[in-house]
């Protein structure tokens, strides 16, 4: 994944400042960490980087392109950020297979056909999940639950 640049952010919720200036940068290949008490903000922030919230003062970028402002809004919409998010509920289809969950993702970027079940079987090996895909959900313990996630 790209550098992910946050610069003056804020997002506010009524009265309530969730965030409240936050800046930071996450460089490429690194592994970076958000960590607080309940209620600072930490998922907040998440989901401005996402795209599922505008916030009200600041800028996320990532790479060189700008895709969040507070006078533009949401200048790239969720799905075409490149990026990815593992949710505290996992938010995985009950009603489908491990490899189908994965391919719905992978069909969101539009990888399809013959591609589609190679890039199935490179992530699970990846997330060292191989043999589980024909697995349900609720037949996976939650570290594996949140490896099909990601």
């Amino acid at each position: 994944m790209q550098d992910v640049r946050i610069k003056g952010l804020v997002k506010r919720f009524g009265n309530v400042t969730a965030v409240d200036g936050i800046s930071f940068h996450a460089p490429e290949g690194k592994l970076v960490t958000l960590l607080g008490p309940s209620g600072c903000g930490k998922t907040t922030t998440l989901n401005i980087i996402a795209g599922f919230e505008n916030p009200d003062e600041g800028e996320v970028r990532v790479g060189d392109r700008l895709i969040s402002t507070s006078e533009g809004g949401t200048l790239v919409p969720p799905h075409k950020r490149n990026l990815g998010m593992v949710f505290q509920s996992y938010g995985l289809w009950p009603h489908f297979t491990v490899s189908e969950n994965v391919a719905f993702g992978l069909r969101m970027r539009r990888i399809s056909g013959r591609d589609l079940g190679a890039k199935v079987q490179e992530a699970l090996r990846l997330v060292r999940l191989e043999g589980l895909d024909d697995r349900y959900p609720s037949q996976l313990s939650g570290g594996q639950q949140q490896r099909v996630a990601f």
